[in-house]
């Protein structure tokens, strides 16, 4: 058999890069920033830079109002909330901002293009969701006690608010500065199945929960009190089982991550203690852990620490929280746990391993990479104005290197300018 010189070339070729296998690089990354000061910036990631130079600001978006505090998506839509001045200056109201994402075709810059703007209809806009069938919006107002109902168009555009729901306290809790004066719903959150919707009030203690069939029909189910000073703020979940959710409940006040089981079906056997019944819905306590530490008993509420985030891993193996110190410049923590599956075992269903450095103070929010193995970890530190993102080791859940810091200001001592939110764009 007769080879001609290019084919024997080619054989070569082959065979050197099959016994030598050259490193490929790492795809480009990127993910959203709501940064107070400015708006949405839009930030780029490659791993295989060095540290200072992986992260860089490849475009921003100046219509969100003032001082964004939240992104959300649903499918190619971004949501983001303000906290205050809409529409216009000395309005006492944020507001909700819809913006189309760009196509992947004019690489690499995504623009946002506003769709659509709304009150939020309070002062405070801290925190956005949308349903997981993408008909509905919720917009949580922390300093107007108030949550906000909207239905979403296909192209994304907000409508007319069908509930606008008020939260009061009568007698304030005992946290400090302020923390429980008045009522203070911290989110507004959807759960997996997009039936019910959990709202934390951080000043008065309580969960509220919410039947949701569409932005027309949403009914509280569950009115739920927490121990006082406890001070929930957000929510996140895993699935146990075809029927039942972990839900996570992370609280500022008390540092705790508080684990509830959601039962989607009714029980004709009798509650468990801790548990709350209604419209088919059954929601268990199962679980106190500490933020701070092992066998840490919740702390009191007087703002020393402050935990802010929560977070669980796709394949359900970790758990991740944020600390943030108020009493020095010292960086701050996450936290991480282990996650036990088995139901039998609901009582220690995390446990806590240790701690990882942000190399920042006061990370407000933090996320995972939406890759399968959620690879990356990027924090947005508040004071320090600073993003910093971290490469997880998936068998021990702790980080390893960090793999990108980006400056985006000086101290901001007054908390009004720094990062607020981060959302990862699809790996």
């Amino acid at each position: 058999m007769h080879f001609g010189f290019e084919t024997l070339l080619l054989a070569l070729c082959i065979a050197c890069a099959t016994a030598y296998p050259s490193a490929r690089p790492s795809p480009p990354l990127s993910f959203y920033v709501a940064l107070q000061s400015t708006g949405v910036l839009e930030i780029s990631f490659n791993p295989d830079q060095d540290v200072n130079s992986s992260l860089s600001i490849s475009r921003y978006n100046t219509d969100a109002g003032v001082m964004p505090g939240w992104l959300t998506s649903y499918q190619d839509k971004i949501y983001s909330i303000s906290r205050t001045d809409y529409p216009i200056e000395g309005i006492e109201s944020g507001g909700v901002f819809a913006y189309q994402e760009p196509t992947l075709s004019a690489p690499p810059f995504r623009n946002l293009t506003l769709l659509d703007d709304t009150s939020s209809h309070g002062e405070g806009g801290v925190y956005v969701d949308v349903s997981p069938d993408g008909r509905t919006l919720a917009a949580t107002n922390i300093d107007g006690s108030t949550v906000s109902i909207y239905p979403l168009a296909q192209d994304g555009v907000i409508g007319e608010a069908t509930y606008v729901f008020h939260y009061s306290l009568v007698t304030p809790g005992p946290g400090s500065n302020d923390s429980q004066e008045i009522a203070n719903p911290h989110g507004s959150t959807f759960d997996p199945t997009g039936q019910f919707m959990i709202v934390p009030d951080r000043g008065s203690d309580r969960l509220y929960i919410y039947h949701v069939n569409g932005p027309e029909a949403v009914v509280q189910t569950h009115n739920i009190s927490l121990p006082l000073g406890t001070g929930p703020r957000h929510v996140t979940f895993s699935q146990r089982d075809s029927t039942t959710n972990y839900m996570y409940l992370i609280s500022e006040l008390d540092n705790t991550v508080r684990v509830f089981t959601l039962e989607y079906c009714e029980s004709s056997s009798s509650p468990a203690p801790d548990s709350a019944v209604a419209e088919g819905l059954t929601v268990t306590l199962t679980q106190t852990i500490s933020t701070l530490g092992r066998n840490i008993p919740p702390s009191d509420p007087n703002n020393e620490d402050l935990a802010a985030e929560i977070a669980v891993t796709n394949d359900r193996k970790f758990a991740y929280a944020s600390n943030r110190n108020t009493l020095s410049l010292d960086s701050d923590t996450i936290a991480i746990y282990s996650v036990d599956p088995d139901p039998a075992n609901d009582g220690h269903h995390l446990t806590y391993l240790g701690f990882n450095q942000t190399l920042g103070k006061i990370p407000r929010h933090f996320a995972l990479s939406n890759d399968e193995d959620n690879m990356w970890v990027a924090v947005a530190n508040q004071l320090t104005q600073d993003i910093t993102v971290f490469e997880r080791d998936v068998k021990s859940g702790f980080f390893k290197d960090i793999k990108g810091r980006l400056s985006l200001g000086d101290l901001d001592l007054e908390l009004e300018r720094g990062p607020m939110c981060i959302l990862w764009i699809g790996c």
